[in-house]
């Protein structure tokens, strides 16, 4: 089960904090008319929301409805971070209701990856996955969550000027990242059912991005995955509909272009500086995705900015 909801919207946030309980303490019952996240820092919490028993440990995520009663079922030692919370767009629903839920969150993946990461366009939707009760194991993830938490407690005692949209940024940032980490699981669970063809599209996907300005040649790929690059290729257009250096050259001319238009650099390093050794390739490339030299984009874009 998870919570879905709109990205563009802040979250209203009403308290932000971490707090010890002890024993005899144990969670009174009550029907909230907000939603409360908890994240367990350490030891354990023993809950039971409308007849099913919630039973926290370290890195655990629960969200509990305003819809549900809840209640403390044990008393136990444990420090956690509270959110409460509204969100005008949020909705409960179940995954094991909508046919192919881990595709769905896979292809969403995908279009963010492939995107062009200088355009305003939104690629992945207008949809944010926050996830009922889930545990966060990578410990990057839950590192990053716990010191965003930590700051919005800190934004929220302040009280500074704009402190609350300050909080509501803090806190979807949070939510973003848990709904990352919970949609990673979801897919390599996916992932793991699918041909070993598609697990490969998905890693160079990655690659090609991270490492587009590296000299990539054929036969790295190859001892990088551990298959024929003609093979790879045609797996890669079945599945994006573009060919691997084709899907690399969109890639490093996007980076080029926010290079031209936000930097001083002479168009041989530019080139250099996105994968291209040679600078008159670079040029014919440029003007193939474009339309343009990258000469005639500069000018361009600086005529832009002089109106």
């Amino acid at each position: 089960m998870f919570y879905l909801m709109d990205p563009r919207i802040l979250p209203s946030v009403r308290l932000a904090d971490s707090v010890v309980i002890e024993p005899p303490y144990v969670h009174k019952r009550r029907k909230a008319d907000e939603y409360i996240l908890y994240l367990i820092k350490r030891g354990a919490m023993y809950l039971r929301e409308d007849g099913t028993l919630l039973t926290l440990q370290p890195g655990d995520v629960c969200v509990l409805d305003p819809e549900c009663t809840h209640e403390g079922v044990k008393a136990s030692w444990c420090e956690y971070f509270y959110i409460h919370f509204r969100h005008p767009s949020i909705r409960r629903i179940d995954e094991t209701g909508i046919e192919d839920f881990q595709k769905l969150l896979l292809e969403n993946r995908r279009a963010s990856i492939q995107s062009n990461i200088f355009s305003y366009e939104r690629c992945e939707g207008e949809k944010l996955y926050l996830p009922k009760q889930y545990h966060i194991s990578d410990y990057g993830t839950l590192v990053k969550v716990t010191g965003l938490f930590h700051e919005a407690a800190g934004k929220n005692a302040r009280q500074l000027e704009n402190y609350k949209i300050q909080l509501g940024c803090t806190i979807l940032e949070a939510f973003t990242e848990i709904a990352r980490s919970y949609v990673t699981t979801e897919t390599a669970q996916y992932m793991e059912t699918q041909p070993r063809s598609y697990r490969m599209v998905q890693k160079l996907l990655h690659y090609l991005n991270r490492e587009y300005a590296s000299d990539i040649t054929g036969e790295l790929l190859e001892k990088e995955f551990g298959g024929n690059f003609d093979y790879m290729n045609r797996v890669f257009k079945k599945a994006t509909g573009e060919t691997i250096f084709r899907y690399l050259n969109r890639v490093r001319i996007n980076h080029a272009e926010a290079l031209i238009l936000n930097t001083p650099w002479k168009m041989s390093v530019i080139g250099s500086r996105v994968g291209f050794s040679d600078e008159y390739y670079f040029s014919r490339v440029f003007k193939k995705y474009t339309g343009k030299s990258p000469t005639e984009y500069a000018r361009e874009g600086m005529n832009k900015r002089g109106g």
